[in-house]
């Protein structure tokens, strides 16, 4: 009997010491603790304790390993509490964040950087390959616990060890450069492949890599790796730089790596260096096969042809749409116009990616530039639908105004400088990417979508893309028929509802001062406005019956000043033919028996938008309307069939007349 019940209860024994293994084989399994790999690490698991290791079989040698048979795995640094993990498998990666709970993905976790800053702090420096943590190292950690401990009071633990603390950002890429990269949030990054001359000089721009964020925030600086890295500079903003002159014609194979706080991202970047003058692009979106011609501009207006090239058709899209500037052709201070016409457009939309139905070019893009420009552009030079416009502006002037209207129209195109010198000019048309400049583009091409219209038209070899480069759009607006602006401040005249002079604030755009005139508003009255600031004082005269002086030494509480005066306007006689003239009372052009009043009052210094349009025949006059010509300056007119032309502020506004309204 006694027999029977000691086998009984060694059996019982046998079969519950046995019970976790139908569920978890009695097998030495391996596993590696990462991120990056590391040394001297405690763990426990069942039966088992040791600390993570170098492991040599065939040869080769993994470090941080790890031997257990059952899970869980607790990990310590020496009586430090880590973390554990609660069940396990063969050759098993372990990572800190594996030890976290609570771990989405997000690598800035508190407790994940509190034990990758630890760990990294650590480290005895004598290994490139691993993280080593000695024993004498963890005989000096006095904490008992990670939870409830900021970073901060971290590094001050850390340096009471001796040690100088890992900062938590870098900490952080460590860990993620060091991690599995499997978390959907990473960033993103294109394949970038380009071609560049040999006589590229140091510090010039090769073109700019797209590096989108993904779900999360970039970590700088990206990582450029690969035989001959040296040779370049990746910036923050993704634009890859020179760094070296290149002597051998070769290819450059380079990878580049971003991350962010949701993992890394790894792209190929592929350099050709050629063996020729600098290297060019045509960009409507992509042109292949176009013809390229360089001609030299004489000071006469006529053009010596230089040179001709087509732009490449085969490689990346990158490449599609390089060509040969000639530039070893050009001398510094002469003017030459590039001219591209032919082609296939291959990303018409100008996304960055192949269409699948590629469109012909019917049209001519060109570029108007001087020979340094060129040669001293540390971009790539780029023919665009921007640069045909500014041509298109400047085309007609004399050779003498070339550089100065270039210069001023530019401003017109681009809101800010794409260079170093930090001012908007003709350079900057030359720089123009549309992948990724077309935010800058001032409000008169981005209004109703007027530059893709524009490329679209120019593409089809429409030559009425021309009306719309000089149509101008409202941007901003007053209720007046009167403005006159002098440094930040706004004089008007509302005629339309309350017949006040006022005073804003150009840049807050808030009302300064205020007067209500007599005898207004009448609404079809036009006036203008004379500020003299020197003796605080600002004349308001109509061109029908009136004018005030009005007293503004305090804008806050403005003061009439004289009785009204009489000023009129008046004009007779047969216009059939054309006649432009001026008189005191302001300018005139008059055709097909219409006169158009501008500029009133010129000996006054006065400006008015308004235009006032007088129907003339033998017998009589007519006043027909008012016209705001929608520019702060006329300079002239010039009316044809049912167009009226009208020039200013270095514009051309085109406006069609219609049942007496335009």
């Amino acid at each position: 009997m006694l027999k029977a019940f000691i086998f009984s209860l060694i059996f019982f024994i046998f079969i519950s010491c046995n019970k976790g293994s139908q569920h978890e084989p009695r097998e030495v399994k391996t596993l590696y603790f990462k991120g990056s790999v590391t040394n001297g690490i405690d763990y426990y698991c069942g039966e088992r304790q040791g600390v993570t290791k170098g492991y040599t079989q065939d040869d080769i040698t993994k470090y941080g390993a790890i031997t257990c048979v059952y899970s869980p795995i607790t990990f310590k640094l020496g009586s430090l509490y880590l973390g554990k993990v609660s069940s396990i498998k063969d050759q098993q990666n372990i990572y800190p964040q594996t030890l976290i709970p609570s771990f989405d993905g997000d690598f800035n976790n508190k407790s994940l950087l509190k034990i990758a800053i630890l760990l990294q702090s650590l480290d005895d420096k004598k290994h490139t390959e691993y993280i080593n943590i000695s024993q004498k190292t963890k005989d000096k950690i006095t904490l008992k616990s990670l939870d409830g401990i900021s970073i901060e009071n971290l590094y001050t633990e850390i340096r009471k060890m001796g040690f100088t603390p890992i900062d938590a950002v870098e900490a952080k890429l460590h860990l993620i450069l060091n991690s599995e990269n499997t978390n959907i949030g990473k960033p993103k990054i294109k394949p970038f492949e380009e071609d560049i001359s040999s006589s590229l000089m140091v510090g010039n721009s090769i073109g700019q890599l797209s590096i989108d964020a993904g779900d999360g925030t970039l970590h700088y600086p990206f990582i450029l790796e690969g035989e001959g890295e040296d040779f370049f500079l990746l910036n923050n903003q993704g634009k890859l730089i020179l760094t070296k002159m290149i002597d051998d014609i070769k290819d450059f194979n380079l990878t580049v790596t971003a991350s962010n706080e949701y993992g890394y991202s790894t792209q190929t970047v592929k350099i050709h260096v050629q063996n020729s003058g600098k290297i060019g692009k045509v960009q409507m979106g992509r042109l292949k096969n176009a013809t390229v011609k360089l001609f030299k501009l004489n000071p006469l207006g006529t053009k010596d042809l230089i040179g001709s090239t087509t732009t490449k058709s085969i490689g990346s899209l990158n490449q599609i749409g390089n060509f040969d500037l000639m530039s070893e052709e050009l001398e510094d201070n002469d003017f030459y116009i590039y001219e591209v016409t032919e082609g296939i457009d291959i990303d018409s939309n100008d996304d960055g990616i192949k269409d699948e139905i590629t469109t012909k070019n019917l049209g001519k893009l060109r570029l108007l530039t001087k020979g340094i420009w060129i040669k001293n552009a540390m971009h790539k030079i780029r023919i665009t639908p921007l640069s045909e416009i500014l041509y298109t502006y400047v085309e007609n002037l004399p050779y003498s105004e070339l550089e100065e209207q270039l210069h001023h129209h530019a401003t017109l195109l681009l809101k800010e400088s794409l260079n170093r010198d930090y001012k908007v000019d003709a350079k900057d048309i030359t720089l123009f990417n549309p992948l990724y400049h077309k935010k800058l583009l001032t409000s008169t091409l981005t209004y109703n979508n007027t530059y893709q219209n524009i490329v679209n038209k120019i593409r089809a070899g429409d030559q009425s893309y021309k009306k719309d480069i000089f149509t101008a759009y409202i941007v901003d607006s007053y209720q007046s028929n009167a403005i006159e602006i002098v440094g930040s401040t706004v004089y008007t005249i509302d005629m339309m509802k309350s017949g006040e002079f006022r005073i804003y604030d150009l840049e807050t755009k808030k009302l300064i001062g205020k007067l209500k005139l007599p005898n207004t508003p009448v609404e079809e009255d036009s006036h203008v406005i004379y500020v003299n600031l020197l003796d605080n004082e600002v004349r308001i005269s109509s061109l029908r019956s009136w004018a005030y002086n009005v007293n503004i030494k305090n804008q806050n509480k403005l003061l009439l000043v004289d009785n009204p005066f009489i000023i009129y306007a008046s004009i007779s006689g047969n216009f059939s033919r054309l006649a432009i003239g001026d008189s005191l009372l302001g300018n005139l052009f008059s055709k097909e028996k219409k006169t158009y009043f501008y500029n009133f009052d010129l000996n006054l210094n006065d400006e008015t938008r308004k235009i006032k349009v007088i129907k003339s025949t033998l017998e009589n006059s007519e006043y027909l309307y008012n016209l705001n010509s929608e520019l702060s300056r006329i300079d002239s007119l010039w009316s044809y069939k049912n167009y009226l032309y009208i020039i200013g502020d270095n514009k051309i506004n085109i406006f069609q007349e219609k049942d007496k309204k335009m």
